[in-house]
C-alpha cells in the first residue's frame, strides 16, 4: 500500500487531492495535515513508533505559522532518517522564482509540482507505485 502524506491549508485541496490520489491509487492511505507544526510532531511521531514513513509528501510552500521550507530545515535540523526514502514535493501555485531556487537548492526535495494535482501527473510521475484500473 502507497502512503501519502499531504500538508496543506487550504480546505478545497484537502478535499480534492486526495480524491485524486484515490483514483489512481486505490487502496493508498493518504493523510492530510493542514499546519507545518502539526506535521513535524505527525513525522516525530511516526520516527518513535516505529511506522514506515509516507513514500511521498506533497508539501505546500505557503502555510500559517511556519512555511514548507521552514518545515525542511526542521526537519533538517531534527534528522528524521526514517525519511530518507521519502519523495517530498513542493506543490504550490507559486511561480515566484525565488521559491523556485529554494526548491532547486534544497536536497529533500524531489521536485515541484503546480497546484492543482491532476490525475494525468499523478499516473505520469507515480506510475510504477500503483495500479490504473479506475482511471
Amino acid at each position: 500500500m502507497e502512503r501519502f502524506l499531504l500538508i496543506d491549508d487550504d480546505d478545497i485541496i484537502g478535499i480534492v487531492h486526495p480524491a485524486i490520489i484515490h483514483q489512481v491509487f486505490p487502496e493508498s492511505d493518504v493523510t492530510l495535515i493542514k499546519s507545518s507544526t502539526e506535521a513535524l510532531d505527525y513525522l516525530k511521531d511516526l520516527e518513535e513508533a516505529n511506522f514506515p514513513a509516507p513514500e511521498v509528501i506533497f508539501l505546500d510552500i505557503n502555510l500559517p505559522k511556519m512555511n514548507g521550507f521552514e518545515l525542511l530545515d526542521q526537519l533538517s535540523e531534527k534528522d528524521l532518517a526514517f525519511l530518507k526514502n521519502t519523495e517530498i514535493y513542493m506543490l504550490s501555485s507559486s511561480i515566484d522564482k525565488r521559491d523556485m531556487e529554494k526548491v532547486e537548492a534544497n536536497k529533500l526535495i524531489s521536485g515541484f509540482i503546480g497546484k492543482p494535482l491532476s490525475m494525468d501527473l499523478i499516473i505520469t510521475k507515480f506510475s510504477d507505485k500503483g495500479t490504473q484500473e479506475n482511471v
